[in-house]
């Protein structure tokens, strides 16, 4: 308080301000608005993951039509060993640039040519029991393509040197042994491997719009780097998990049945290394499930360039039906 300086009266007047009282209501006020708008930014920011994953995913299945448009067929889902002659399918990539994945094959198409140059056909090693690889896989390899990754589940990051993928091609049906057996080659899907004979998007007898093209890939983000399908190279591991996936399988009496994709926290990591599918078959590092990091689905490209959320409660009969390019069975998708 303080004398008035404007007369001879004994006033005094009384400086404005909070009380501790008012100043912690004020404040308690605050939290409670900031944890009621916490959500809502964190759905936003969810939102805007989900919408470039999508995003993604509508830049891969353009740039495989554009591949499509160019040599009259779909790029390759890639292959082990040496073409030959005579062809050498051993562990574990392909030797040569024509036996690396697809993921490599369509960069001029999303205007990453340069990566795609880095990969030199003049330095595939010859046909010889040695097994060399193409030293400039590793180049490629080393350099991140940031259209490959979800954003909900992570950020490009290298592991052993060496970027990732989370996204896969679908390769249909997969066997009852292991995915290089049966039909788990590609035969029933569209992204084959390389030894069938191509596949062109007028192949496809059940409908563009009625069959998956690429999705995202089921990845545990504590298994991240490590897990069997994402352990090896973005460009160069073979014909495996890391960039190729099935909808559906058979079990050992000859019945088809459907794998639905899966939440990411419900696939193998390392504490817990098992996922049983709906038959109860078990599968751990190695398992063959689209998923992602997304609440309530992960994303597809379906084979008309066409991008859609697929529910992780979907029918598994219908998402095995959306991954056979020739069963010639109607789909029906509940939105």
């Amino acid at each position: 308080m303080r004398r008035s300086e404007g007369g001879s009266s004994g006033t005094w007047c009384r400086r404005a301000g909070f009380t501790l009282v008012e100043l912690l209501v004020v404040i308690a006020i605050i939290g409670i608005l900031v944890g009621l708008l916490l959500p809502a930014v964190q759905a936003a920011r969810e939102s805007a993951r989900r919408m470039q994953c999508q995003n993604n995913l509508k830049q891969i299945s353009l740039a495989m039509h554009n591949f499509h448009d160019t040599y009259k067929r779909l790029p390759f889902g890639g292959r082990d060993g040496h073409p030959g002659p005579p062809v050498d399918g051993s562990c574990c990539r392909g030797r040569v640039v024509e036996w690396w994945n697809w993921a490599y094959h369509i960069l001029p198409y999303i205007e990453l040519g340069v990566i795609y140059d880095l990969g030199d056909r003049r330095q595939d090693p010859p046909r010889d029991p040695t097994g060399t690889y193409n030293p400039t896989e590793n180049q490629v390899a080393a350099v991140p393509v940031s259209v490959y990754y979800c954003p909900s589940r992570r950020r490009p990051f290298p592991h052993s040197g060496f970027y990732r993928n989370d996204y896969a091609g679908n390769a249909g049906e997969r066997g009852t042994g292991g995915v290089a057996s049966g039909n788990g080659r590609g035969q029933r899907g569209v992204i084959v491997r390389n030894d069938l004979p191509p596949m062109a998007l007028e192949l496809i007898r059940d409908g563009s719009s009625n069959t998956i093209l690429v999705g995202e890939k089921g990845l545990n983000p504590l298994w991240a780097g490590g897990e069997g399908g994402d352990n090896e190279r973005w460009n160069n591991h073979g014909w495996d998990e890391d960039s190729i996936r099935w909808g559906g399988t058979i079990d050992s009496s000859g019945q088809p049945y459907g794998w639905p994709p899966m939440p990411d926290n419900r696939l193998p990591e390392p504490n817990n290394p098992t996922v049983t599918d709906m038959q109860g078959r078990a599968f751990t590092r190695w398992h063959p499930f689209f998923g992602s990091s997304h609440r309530g689905g992960a994303n597809f490209a379906m084979a008309d360039g066409s991008v859609r959320s697929i529910s992780f409660t979907v029918n598994p009969e219908t998402f095995r039906r959306l991954s056979l390019a020739n069963d010639r069975l109607p789909v029906v998708l509940e939105e």
